[in-house]
This record gives structure tokens, C-alpha cells and sequence, in this order.
């Protein structure tokens, strides 16, 4: 029902005022129920839908969708008594929340949580909340309120609250930037972890479809990182079935079904060793990138301090003085390259050690690559005085 009252001059033109009430013979409540939602909804006649919805691990949502109204301003809602409590005063008006777009023309008019609750439990209660709004025509500000009838929502309201009970108190957003970091070999997920994962084959049983795609952070850090990883998601993949879903579930590869939920796995192994040439005088673009990631990963989960070991292939024209210089530049270089992404000097301590403690023969070339080296420590103790 529709009824328009002009209001005065504004804006050098006529104020227009629509006023839409449902009728109490027609006046309804419809539910919609699926695997992760409820929605409790009235249709408005020659206008569009109210609604409250529920969906999971989110707060209540009380919406009014305008059909075809693509400009809308200055919106807001207020409980109202029902047209026949005539003692009963409206409450406070409060500012809807957000104006989302709805459609090609439409509007919605949103408010959530404690306000969405209320208005629930208004309706409940028998009253009538009010949205109102403006929208600018050329010269003309148009004027609406739109009335919610409480006729018949005790019939839906018990179901209605049934279905929100039984909803997960967490959604797919939840799941958005699934990170696990691992300690150096370590490959038990931790507890905070399993939970999580438990709740995401919930989830996705729920819904009774997606893709769990587990991806390797330090992918093509050299092949202690990769056995490591597999290691991990192995565990992952375990954990994930013994929870109910099946192996076709979890996979490191291409995603076959949505939605599609990634974890990310983030260990230290192909992070600690870095060769450098006879003749080599800066990082290289490889060796930047791993070390990008070690210091991710140092300063976001590991508390305690770094021990870089710089080391020299011991060749015989060099003195070993020369060979200790050559070995704590780089273990310098490297320790400075950190710095500058943010790890702390102070829990980072250099050793270098000439051609002492090589790992191979220095007669041949190829040992003498793999003894110009620099190797880095995890001292798990924090640093004194740290206060993380």
C-alpha cells in the first residue's frame, strides 16, 4: 500500500513524501533456509523486500532492497509501534549501516549485529520498524518510509531461530588466509591448527563441495624445502580425512571443484644455505628471493635469534687471512641484506670461519663451490631483554 504526501518547499521544489505500509490482510513472512543460511523476508508491494538474514559466522543482517531506485541518500530506520498501539512512542533512528548496490537499478539498505537484533526482536514484540530514505529527482528530493509489518511473524520466527542455531559459527571468509608456519624438521600441526582444519571440513561438508589446495611457500627453495613440504601436507591431508573428507578432497595441485580454500605452508629448510662464486660480488636475484622469505618467516613466527656462518673454499693462492676476510663478507652481506627487510641487527650474530670446516675437497672446482658458502643458524633462545 502506497500513499504520498507532499511535504513543502525545498531545494526551490516540492518535497514528495511516499509512505508504504503492507496491508494487515496480505502482510506475510516467507523463510529460506539452505546450507549455510536463513533468511526471513516480506515482500513489499510496489517496492521491493525486507529481510532478516543469517548466514554462517556472520552477524544478523536486516535489509530493505529497493527494486529500482538508483540513487539513494540520507537512509535510516526506526522501531515504530504497530498502527493500533496509539500510547507507544517510535525509538531512536539510526543510520543504516551501508547502501549496497543491488542489481542493474536497485538498492539495499543495511543494518547488522546489535541493531539487527533489535529490530529481530522488535518485530517479535509486535512492533513495526520504519526505513526511511531520500532520493534527489533534478530538483526534486523524493521522500520515502516504508513501513515492516509484525502481522504473522510469530508463525515463521520459532523456525527461523532453529535454523540460525544449527548454523557454524564460521563461514568461508574464515578461511581466507589459512598460513601455517613449522619449526625447522617439525612436522605435527599444532593444535590451534587442527582445530581450524577441523572446522573447515565441516565447512565444506555442509556444503558437500569445494577444493582444499595446499601450497608450499618456499616453492623452488631447493629440494630439503619440497620433501619437507610434502611431508607436511601429507599430515594435512591425513588430519583433514580423518575428519571426514576424502583424499580427492586435498590436493597440491590445480583446483577441480569450488569453493577453493588454500593453505599455505611455511617451514625454514632451503632457507639456510647460500653458495657464492670465486668471482661473485653481489646477491643474485635467487638468492634475494629466499632471502625475502627467511625474513618473512623470522619476523613473522620465529622469536629467536639468527647465527650466520660465513665460510671460504680455502684456495691456495689466497692466505687464510684473505680466506677469513672473504668469508665474513659474505656472512656480513647476507646478515645486512636482512636488516634491510626488517630483521633486527641485534638477534643476528656473525661467525666466519676461512676455509675451516669445509664439506668438501678443495682439489677440484666443484668441492670448492660447495665450500663457498654461508650457513645460517636457528637459535631458538630469544634475545635477552626481548619482549616478544
Amino acid at each position: 500500500m502506497r500513499i504520498w504526501i507532499w511535504l513543502g518547499l525545498l531545494w526551490s521544489g516540492w518535497v514528495a513524501a511516499e509512505v508504504y505500509q503492507p496491508s494487515p490482510l496480505t502482510a506475510g513472512w516467507h523463510l529460506e533456509t539452505g546450507k549455510l543460511f536463513c533468511r526471513l523476508s516480506q515482500t513489499v508491494e510496489d517496492l521491493g523486500t525486507v529481510a532478516f538474514e543469517q548466514r554462517a559466522g556472520k552477524p544478523l543482517r536486516f535489509w530493505l532492497q529497493l527494486a529500482h531506485e538508483p540513487r539513494v541518500v540520507d537512509a535510516g530506520l526506526q522501531i515504530h509501534p504497530a498502527p493500533w498501539q496509539h500510547r507507544y512512542l517510535p525509538g531512536r533512528r539510526y543510520a543504516v549501516d551501508r547502501i549496497e548496490t543491488a542489481g542493474t537499478l536497485g538498492r539495499r539498505l543495511v543494518v547488522e549485529g546489535a541493531v539487527a537484533e533489535q529490530m529481530l526482536a522488535a518485530v517479535h514484540a509486535g512492533r513495526f520498524p520504519r526505513f526511511d530514505y531520500r532520493r534527489p529527482w533534478g530538483n526534486v528530493l523524493s521522500e520515502a518510509q516504508v513501513s515492516v509489518s509484525a502481522v504473522r511473524f510469530w508463525e515463521r520466527y520459532p523456525d527461523f531461530q532453529n535454523c540460525r542455531a544449527k548454523l557454524p559459527p564460521y563461514s568461508l571468509d574464515d578461511f581466507t588466509d589459512l598460513q601455517y608456519y613449522f619449526r625447522e624438521q617439525q612436522v605435527e600441526l599444532p593444535p590451534a591448527a587442527r582445530t581450524r582444519l577441523s572446522q573447515l571440513a565441516d565447512l565444506l561438508q555442509r556444503l558437500g563441495k569445494g577444493q582444499v589446495v595446499v601450497r608450499n611457500v618456499t616453492a623452488g627453495a631447493g629440494k630439503a624445502a619440497e620433501s619437507w613440504f610434502r611431508k607436511r601436507f601429507l599430515r594435512v591431508r591425513r588430519w583433514l580425512q580423518s575428519q571426514g573428507l576424502t583424499a580427492d578432497w586435498v590436493t597440491t595441485g590445480k583446483a577441480r571443484g569450488k569453493p577453493v580454500v588454500e593453505i599455505r605452508l611455511f617451514g625454514p629448510e632451503g632457507l639456510r644455505l647460500y653458495h657464492y662464486g670465486r668471482r661473485q660480488s653481489r646477491l643474485t636475484a635467487a638468492q634475494r628471493r629466499r632471502l625475502d622469505l627467511l625474513a618473512r618467516y623470522v619476523n613473522e613466527f620465529f622469536p629467536g635469534q639468527l647465527v650466520i656462518h660465513g665460510y671460504s673454499d680455502g684456495a691456495r693462492w689466497r692466505s687464510e687471512r684473505t680466506n677469513l676476510a672473504l668469508s665474513r663478507r659474505w656472512a656480513e652481506r647476507i646478515r645486512d641484506y636482512l636488516a634491510g627487510r626488517g630483521v633486527a641487527p641485534q638477534r643476528m650474530t656473525v661467525k666466519a670461519w676461512g676455509s675451516r670446516h669445509r664439506v668438501a675437497s678443495n682439489l677440484t672446482k666443484a668441492g670448492q663451490a660447495k665450500n663457498r658458502r654461508v650457513w645460517i643458524d636457528f637459535d631458538e633462545r630469544p634475545l635477552p631483554g626481548a619482549g616478544r
